[in-house]
């Protein structure tokens, strides 16, 4: 059984979304930025997004019968999430409905009774806009995220790449190469990007070198060489790629420039 790291993808199917809970998430915001509106949507990121096992080691509902989908309750209402293992590079938990809890009507039209019948009419589980949706929420994380996810991998390629010489490897799934050059009062770092199509880090899905991308990727390398040198002096594109040492190979330079010993 797959395994994956936390914290996992939380999300809410659309249906869900507009019929049970009658909210909404713009595109550039996270579905985490409802928990401060709706206590049955906090609820289900605090019981899943670090369940190891998302949700699986709970009370399964039994008149969900299309995947095993699991209980989750708050106050009076009682909702069903299921962990979803076909989406790497995340598990991704989706709260797929929920109803008003009442005891009356248990066996023949409460909460999970509905839920069920729902499931009966394949009205329940994510639908194709909810994929959808996964995959534009996850590009979108491949660029906000970039410069992180590069100060993260640079740190190590920059110290190997020190002092003089050079290193390449990928920083953030995409491929780059370091020279070092050293003069009596400045180091000079020549960073080579590689513009070929390269697999998000968040989606694993083709990317391109956005502009975007290929700033974020520049601003990573600065955050990598204050954090170890101190601030450098100045962080440029290299305009005149033939000026780059050794040549590119479809590639995108830039400069970092820092005082040596800094």
């Amino acid at each position: 059984m797959a395994t994956f790291a936390l914290p996992h993808d939380c999300r809410i199917t659309r249906r869900c979304l507009k019929e049970t809970l009658d909210l909404s998430v713009p595109l550039e915001e996270e579905f985490a930025s409802l928990r401060t509106e709706n206590t049955l949507v906090d609820v289900f990121f605090e019981q899943r997004e670090h369940d190891e096992r998302g949700g699986e080691g709970g009370e399964r509902v039994r008149q969900i019968k299309s995947r095993p989908a699991f209980k989750l309750t708050s106050g009076r209402m009682r909702g069903a999430t299921w962990f979803d293992r076909n989406h790497p590079p995340q598990g991704v938990a989706w709260l797929l409905g929920a109803e008003l809890h009442d005891e009356r009507h248990k066996g023949r039209s409460d909460a999970y009774d509905i839920l069920g019948r729902l499931d009966a009419r394949g009205d329940l589980m994510p639908a194709a806009v909810d994929y959808k949706r996964l995959e534009l929420d996850r590009r979108r994380r491949d660029t906000e995220n970039i410069a992180a996810d590069v100060a993260a991998d640079a740190a190590e390629l920059v110290a190997r790449a020190l002092p003089g010489g050079g290193a390449e490897d990928t920083v953030a799934g995409v491929p780059v190469r370091l020279i070092v050059e050293d003069d009596a009062a400045m180091t000079t770092l020549h960073v080579a990007v590689s513009e070929r199509l390269v697999a998000g880090r968040h989606s694993r899905l083709s990317s391109p070198l956005t502009e975007r991308r290929f700033l974020g990727i520049m601003l990573g390398f600065r955050a990598a060489l204050e954090e170890a040198h101190g601030p450098p002096v100045l962080t440029e594109e290299l305009r005149d790629r033939s000026a780059f040492p050794g040549g590119l190979h479809g590639e995108r330079p830039f400069l970092v420039y820092f005082e040596r010993g800094s």
